[in-house]
């Protein structure tokens, strides 16, 4: 028993440490990652032999399936590509290497406790990665400072994805936790690093996921609220006292001059017309960028975007409307899952999803490994709390 105990308590850590690392470096992450698979495999097995029964709550079953259907709708894509490999690679990648760390969460042996501890380390990882990411762009003056990591789109996704559990946690009065406010300072260094990394899709996440916390405080007439606008307002006048990133902020609605965000409207005027000539199926996983930049682009395109930096526009283009109505099906299967916001923990989970589709209306999220892993990694851990605080 102690030794089961031990197996499940080594792969959560495993699983932790590669949410941390795999932005640093993606081989160390990986190396955690299957570190944290081959562990959890060994205890699963172990736990057979010994007589053990696996079992998933309806709601979660219901969960599992609306993913399976939406990596249906995609294999069409993957097999009709013109590069099939390469799609297929991709394919088995994205919708079976990923989705691995739900049932690693959802049937390890471990407790309520160690998957608070694991959360909350992750946090408070992602706000030490923050306090880099400001400071390095502090101390180097540069417009945009990348951190621990080097993706400012990665940094984006996963700090609108984890950001708004440190203050729904920090909100409630009744959850017992440890280090209570450390999470509202965890929460304003991701703020600092989202301001260091210059990245506007992260602010644009963080900002909906406030106003959908505040709502949800007024509701509960909870006055703690007032500490947390006041910090985002303190993040305003840091963003005010710089001319680099008043900039940034006031190009987020531009698409004249600023190029970063016409060319995505060109781009995506151009996709309208792709998806026209390839409806159903698509061009192929990853092959929509290929095709665009051959075939579609025009000189209004001034960068030649290779994707077209929006997760629905791009699932339209490289799978046609069969994988749209997939991912539609599987984003609305998330938010069902944490609908009982009243729960800390599912609000947690729903704000988590909010965030990272917020911000893949400007980025292509779901091409990044770790964005959505970490994802998956909230998904998890919130589901594991919200499930044990019912019961």
């Amino acid at each position: 028993m102690m030794m089961k105990k031990k197996l499940s308590g080594y792969s959560l850590a495993a699983l932790t440490l590669a949410m941390c690392t795999q932005r640093i470096s993606i081989a160390v992450g990986n190396i955690f990652y299957g570190l944290a698979i081959v562990l959890f495999l060994v205890d699963v097995i172990q736990r057979r032999r010994r007589g053990e029964t696996f079992h998933l709550a309806p709601h979660v079953k219901h969960y599992f399936w609306a993913y399976a259907f939406f990596a249906l709708t995609l294999l069409p894509s993957a097999l009709l590509s013109p590069d099939v490999s390469f799609s297929f690679g991709k394919y088995l990648n994205s919708m079976v290497g990923r989705i691995v760390v739900l049932p690693i969460l959802l049937f390890l042996d471990i407790d309520e406790k160690a998957i608070k501890k694991a959360l909350l380390c992750f946090i408070a990882f992602i706000a030490f990665d923050g306090l880099c990411t400001f400071g390095e762009r502090l101390i180097t003056g540069a417009d945009r400072a990348h951190g621990l990591g080097d993706g400012w789109l990665r940094h984006a996704s996963i700090v609108a994805t984890v950001f708004p559990a440190s203050i729904i946690l920090w909100l409630q009065k009744a959850e017992k936790i440890s280090h209570r406010n450390g999470l509202m300072v965890a929460a304003i260094l991701i703020v600092l690093g989202a301001i260091g990394s210059g990245t506007r899709s992260s602010w644009v996440g963080i900002f909906v996921s406030v106003i959908l916390v505040t709502a949800e405080s007024l509701r509960e007439r909870n006055s703690r609220i007032v500490a947390v606008l006041l910090a985002l307002s303190c993040s305003f006048a840091v963003i005010a006292a710089s001319p680099a990133l008043s900039q940034r902020l006031s190009s987020i609605s531009n698409v004249t001059t600023d190029r970063s965000n016409g060319d995505r409207i060109e781009a995506w005027k151009k996709a309208a017309v792709m998806i026209q000539d390839k409806p159903v199926f698509g061009f192929g996983i990853l092959q929509g960028g290929r095709a665009y930049l051959a075939h579609y682009r025009t000189k209004a395109d001034t960068q030649g975007l290779h994707h077209f930096h929006n997760i629905y526009i791009q699932t339209a283009v490289d799978s046609g409307l069969v994988g749209l109505m997939g991912l539609a099906v599987w984003i609305f299967a998330s938010f069902y899952l944490f609908r009982h916001v009243e729960n800390p923990y599912a609000f947690a989970g729903f704000c988590a999803w909010i965030g990272f589709c917020t911000v893949g209306m400007f980025d292509y999220t779901l091409g990044m490994s770790a964005a959505v892993k970490t994802l998956l990694f909230m998904t998890g851990c919130a589901l594991r709390l919200q499930d044990g605080k019912q019961s």
